[in-house]
């Protein structure tokens, strides 16, 4: 935008400074002119006013060209170029900081999941040995009630058996 500025503010100035005493004058005309019609006049004052227009668009560029405006553009081109490089390294400073605490937390998170997973994994254990004891203590509960209810069963049997008359070593045949 600077560089926009410093253009029209120079153009400005060199048509400013112009030198006026080259301009051609629209009233006279070149004795070459004269002897033709009026068309071929007008013709030729069009002609007069493009050179002159050009004569003026020279120097304009000479002016342009020159050293002490060349050294301004370079000075404000210098400077636009300095501050696109700040803001640059803000941008970028701020980016690596940006990453930087993502990284961090990224890390904190990992970790935070890493003592999650063993505290999970201690407590499935410790609820697996607790299984396995409860387990343990049920069957140490159940298998004398289980192996005294057999032998109470079988005592029945052979009563029931007795009092049919059924001999223990008979089995029971299946009717079709």
């Amino acid at each position: 935008m600077k560089f926009l500025w410093a253009a029209l503010v120079v153009t400005l100035l060199a048509g400013c400074q112009a030198d006026v005493a080259e301009e051609v004058k629209l009233g006279q005309e070149p004795d070459r002119w004269q002897a033709k019609q009026p068309w071929e006049q007008a013709l030729g004052r069009f002609w007069e006013y493009l050179r002159w227009v050009q004569t003026l668009s020279n120097k304009v560029k000479e002016e342009l060209l020159s050293t002490e405006i060349t050294e301004e553009l370079k000075l404000l081109i210098e400077e636009t170029m300095k501050e696109v490089k700040a803001w640059g390294q803000k941008v970028r400073g701020h980016l690596e900081s940006v990453g930087n605490q993502a990284r961090d937390r990224l890390d904190t998170m990992r970790d935070q999941m890493g003592e999650l997973k063993a505290k999970v994994e201690e407590q499935a254990s410790q609820v697996r040995l607790q299984a396995e004891a409860f387990q343990n203590l049920l069957k140490s509960w159940f298998e004398p009630l289980v192996q005294d209810m057999e032998r109470q069963w079988a005592i029945l049997v052979e009563k029931v058996q007795s009092a049919l008359g059924i001999s223990p070593s008979t089995k029971p045949s299946k009717t079709t």
